[in-house]
């Protein structure tokens, strides 16, 4: 019995709650039959000639040996994975699992697994094949299983898979911000090559880089390729979806529409950073640098208030010639009294012999006061963060930056993302739902100090207000040390006077 029929039949997956009425899946029924190399009718036919952009329908064997189903989203995605996952498992060889991988966390995968597992907890004549069931597996008295892994290459290492679904590999990143959507790839298909079984990624796109759209580069249109791949709107894959939902989605957010309702890869929109040139910028085993009595620092702040998602962030930089060195980067995540780190901070200012810092506008008054308090000038920074992430991009890939090696830091310089403005100017930001608040002080401060080295020393009068020019090199090293050990420079200056 093949997936259509499963589907189709009213005591087997017909009896899902979602598949009872089967008018509004049919485009994903297209999509089924084509994978396994069924009969399609007319209607059927055009349909794969619209999704596929081939002019034949001439599948392998036992159909395509690897799929791609790109749409947008609210389309049945999840409940497509999950049934490829179950049918799999039903009728694989024993002692292979049918495989779902899911991005890196706990919930994504207990989603995938739970869409999966629905027909062996719900459904009577499935309850029955269940030998063992656990929190990440079903094991089946036939000696097949059902698994959801998370997207790490060596969490599939050993497994002998029936089958192999990735669910969102658009969006498969590790903890540490590395994209991981190819290297998946790779390993499920040393899953299948002993078993016959078939890799099917399923996922919305995103920007125009990565596996998904080097498969439809590859793929789409390409009448000989053994590889189906499909690309098609949510209202074309889920016709029940409502005018107002999307006209909604295309109003609010219009670049977001062309990727999540009409399946389109995002033009203009990349990673700022290369992955490999982030990489060479890191000195490994390096977190933090002492300050040193002789180095001219720079530092940026990154503001906030403490009861929301922000941290509070302080970056401290110097420059080498040529070279710039990232010396220091400290957060404070929310909850926070912002008093207390802003003394926190102005103390971790002084002992680099700080006197001054720059950064954004965030609550400017309270900011500037809290840091005056503290005998730190607070000045804003007259480049927004996206402008500072733009300029410190060639000194990245020209590997004139020094980065500490901070999981922290990399993981938000590698989500960081750069997408085409209006008028020739680019911007850049963090993906939505991440922080970047380690890497705007980083880069900051980076930035920061390639224009420190032709600037002037100087002083700071805060009764007069004044930023005057330092006189001489020994008055630049009296204020270091006068800040390092916390005393008045005018207390310092008539010590020495006395000897």
């Amino acid at each position: 019995m093949n997936i259509i029929e499963q589907l189709q039949h009213p005591h087997l997956f017909g009896a899902l709650p979602q598949f009872e009425n089967l008018k509004s899946w049919e485009m994903w029924l297209t999509f089924l039959k084509c994978l396994y190399g069924l009969h399609l009718n007319g209607s059927e036919l055009e349909a794969f000639k619209k999704c596929t952009g081939r002019s034949t329908y001439n599948p392998p064997p036992g159909g395509f040996p690897e799929g791609v189903a790109i749409a947008g989203v609210q389309c049945g995605k999840s409940s497509i994975a999950g049934a490829l996952i179950s049918s799999a498992a039903l009728t694989g060889e024993p002692g292979t699992v049918a495989v779902g991988v899911a991005q890196d966390h706990r919930g994504s995968m207990r989603v995938l697994l739970r869409y999966a597992r629905a027909p062996f907890e719900t459904l009577g004549i499935f309850k029955a094949e269940v030998a063992r069931d656990t929190a990440d597996i079903l094991e089946l008295q036939r000696g097949t299983a059902l698994a959801a892994y998370p997207c790490k290459p060596a969490a599939l290492r050993g497994v002998k898979a029936s089958i192999v679904v990735l669910d969102e590999p658009a969006h498969f990143v590790s903890t540490d911000g590395r994209p991981t959507d190819l290297e998946m790839w790779r390993v499920a298909r040393g899953r299948v090559a002993m078993t016959g079984g078939k890799i099917v990624a399923i996922s919305s796109p995103y920007f125009q880089s990565g596996l998904l759209f080097e498969l439809y580069k590859k793929h789409y249109g390409n009448d000989g390729s053994p590889v189906l791949l499909w690309q098609a709107s949510s209202k074309d894959m889920n016709p029940l979806l409502s005018e107002d939902y999307l006209a909604r989605m295309r109003e609010d957010d219009p670049e977001g529409y062309e990727s999540e309702v009409l399946g389109q890869f995002r033009a203009g929109l990349s990673n700022l950073f290369d992955p490999e040139a982030l990489e060479a910028c890191v000195e490994r085993g390096v977190r933090e640098r002492v300050p040193e009595a002789h180095l001219r620092y720079v530092s940026f702040v990154d503001a906030a208030s403490g009861s929301g998602q922000d941290s509070f962030a302080v970056g401290i930089a110097h420059a080498d010639g040529e070279q710039v060195l990232l010396d220091c980067v400290r957060t404070w995540r929310p909850p926070f009294n912002p008093s207390s780190v802003i003394a926190e901070c102005s103390n971790i200012l002084k002992q680099y012999g700080l006197v001054e810092t720059t950064g954004d506008r965030f609550a400017a008054g309270f900011v500037i006061e809290g840091f005056h308090q503290h005998h730190i000038l607070y000045r804003h920074s007259d480049k927004d963060r996206s402008s500072l992430y733009l300029e410190s991009l060639p000194s990245i890939n020209a590997g004139r930056i020094t980065l500490l090696d901070r999981p922290d830091l990399l993981r938000e310089l590698r989500g960081l993302e750069r997408r085409r403005g209006t008028g020739g100017k680019d911007r850049c930001d963090h993906r939505r739902g991440q922080h970047d608040d380690a890497a705007n002080v980083a880069m900051g401060a980076c930035v920061r100090a390639v224009q420190a080295e032709s600037q002037e020393p100087y002083t700071f009068n805060f009764l007069t207000g004044e930023i005057l020019p330092s006189d001489s090199e020994e008055e630049r090293l009296l204020r270091k040390e006068a800040r390092l050990r916390n005393v008045p420079i005018e207390v310092l200056r008539a010590q020495y006077e006395e000897v």
